[in-house]
This record gives structure tokens, sequence and C-alpha cells, in this order.
């Protein structure tokens, strides 16, 4: 099948029985734990959809995530998690692992955007138009001119008075979170959904998880479901393949700046940004050893798929 399978059955079982888990921030680990035919992933999913919007939230169903085009010509659009409400309010979720330096925001308006068009029935009159929800979780910055874990967004005059509230833009950046570990208990449900997605996967957080868990329900049953959905090897490749799709981009990225500035840099200045790009590469494949450490590959299955040697692997470890 794929040449990511390099972990016998008996290997990785052995593994799953230590109890790694998966990284709830890769994007198919993420739909995973909140979408699974499961009950403990459905009242996960509840208790999220419910610290994100501030509301109470009777029922709701997973709906299709393309949306309809309107006319010919419209860009098209695919939601991540979509959610239908049981009053129509509807909310999409979007898990952002890697920063692909586009304009989230714009992007962010443009979803919601849509996301209104959609369920607003023909006929109906203005006062129908139902509220939705935008919300993305951010494994990078976004605004770095604030400390806040979560933005939200409405529309507002300049002088902060509310239009309708019909349009709601949640920005969830994990990247903030380390300031907030260890105040569980006055932390607000959706900070704690952030505290737990940022740590589930990290043996030295179990700590801060236990607390977490023991304080929130919902974050219990989303502890179940991620214990559940990383016994899954299938999901365990297609993590492997966003780590080195996510490592492909940047040296892409770096190789096109590298390219565009040869032509005018000075021969000083070429062999300091090959220096940054191999940097940038040993940073990649560090985090790639990193994770691999935390689901129990061995050292040799680690030298297998990054290309280190084993004692390059075995210096990255003892590092740590």
């Amino acid at each position: 099948m794929s040449s990511l399978r390099f972990i016998t059955q008996e290997e990785y079982l052995s593994q799953m029985a230590n109890g790694a888990l998966l990284n709830p921030r890769k994007d198919p680990i993420f739909k995973a734990l909140f979408t699974s035919p499961t009950k403990e992933a459905h009242d996960a999913l509840h208790s999220f959809l419910e610290a994100a919007t501030e509301r109470s939230i009777k029922s709701f169903s997973l709906s299709a995530n393309d949306a309809p085009a309107q006319y010919d010509g419209q860009r098209g659009i695919s939601y991540d998690i979509l959610c239908l409400f049981d009053d129509n309010h509807s909310a999409d979720i979007e898990m952002q692992a890697f920063d692909q330096q586009y304009d989230y925001g714009k992007r962010a308006e443009y979803q919601v955007a849509r996301l209104e068009t959609t369920y607003l029935e023909k006929g109906s009159g203005w006062e129908e138009a139902p509220t939705v929800y935008q919300i993305t979780v951010l494994d990078f910055p976004y605004d770095k001119d604030s400390n806040d874990i979560v933005s939200r967004y409405a529309m507002r005059t300049k002088d902060g008075r509310g239009l309708s509230d019909t349009l709601n833009i949640i920005f969830i950046d994990l990247s903030k979170v380390s300031a907030k570990e260890d105040k569980v208990e006055s932390n607000s449900a959706l900070e704690n959904w952030a505290l737990f997605l940022k740590n589930a996967d990290n043996p030295k957080k179990k700590d801060i998880i236990t607390r977490l868990i023991n304080k929130e329900a919902g974050l219990m049953q989303a502890q179940k479901s991620l214990s559940s959905i990383s016994k899954d090897m299938d999901l365990l490749i297609a993590q492997y393949r966003q780590d080195i799709y996510e490592i492909d981009r940047i040296s892409a990225r770096k190789g096109a700046i590298k390219q565009g500035l040869q032509q005018g840099l000075q021969q000083g200045l070429q062999q300091g940004l090959q220096q940054g790009l191999q940097q940038g590469r040993d940073e990649a494949k560090n985090e790639i050893v990193k994770n691999s450490i935390k689901i129990g590959l061995t050292i040799s299955q680690i030298a297998q798929i990054t290309g280190l040697s084993e004692e390059e692997v075995e210096k990255i470890k003892n590092s740590q």
C-alpha cells in the first residue's frame, strides 16, 4: 500500500498497548476525534460546539462538506466539520496545523458568509436569517499583537456597537495556551479545550490532561474518542503523511526564496541563506523525531522515515 507502512502488525499493537495517542492537531486526526460514529465523539463535538458558540445546543447533526454553488463561476468551498443545529443555526469547524501564509481573516469571512447564504432559505424574511459560526483552530500565531487564546469577531461599528451578530468568526490560537496551564479551574471552557488539543498527545502533559478531563465531562469524552481512534493504523499513516507534506511545503517555500534571491545576493549572503535552509530542514526532522518518540517508534524505525542515522536520532532523543 503506502511506503509509510513500515510497522508490522505486532509492533503496532505493542505500541498501542502503551497508550500512545495520535496528534489531534493534524487534520485527519482532528476530524476523526469529532466525527467518528461513536457516542464519545458525538458528545465531545457537542461539548466543543457549546464552548465555542457560548450557547446551549439541544441537538445537532453533521451536514455535507461541500457548499452548493449558487451561480456559475462562484468560488467553491469545502467545509471541514459542518454542523447544523436544531434551530437551523450552523457552524463549521476546521483545524489549521500549518501556516500556509495566506490571509486567514479574509478566508474566514468568506466561509462564514457562504454558510449564511447556504442556510438562508429562499423566500425567508431577513429576520429568519440563521446565526452562523466559522470556528478555526490554529496551531500557529495569527494575531501576534494579542495574547488571547480565543478571539471572537462579529460585525461592529468602530465604537463597538453590534449590527446583528448573525455572522460570527472564532479563532482559537493553540500557540498561546502555555500561560493557561496552571489555571484549569478558572479558564473558560474553550480555553480548556485549547489546552486539551495542544497537549493531549504529549506524555509529559498527562497531569494537565488529567485535571482537564476531571473538570470537563466533554473533555473526558474527547480523551476517550482520541484513545479509540489512536488504535487505527490508517490514521497513524495519515498523520505521518501530513508531517511529510508539511516538511515538503516548508522546503519548497524556502527553496523558492533561495532561487529568487540567488540572482542578486552576494556569495556571503547566499551561504547564509543556505545555512538557514538547512537549519529549517533540521528543525523539521527534529520535530518528526520527537513526535515519533512520543508514539513509541523505535530508533531504527525513526531513522528509516527521516533519513537520519540511528546515532543522529539517538542524539535528538537525548536532547529533549
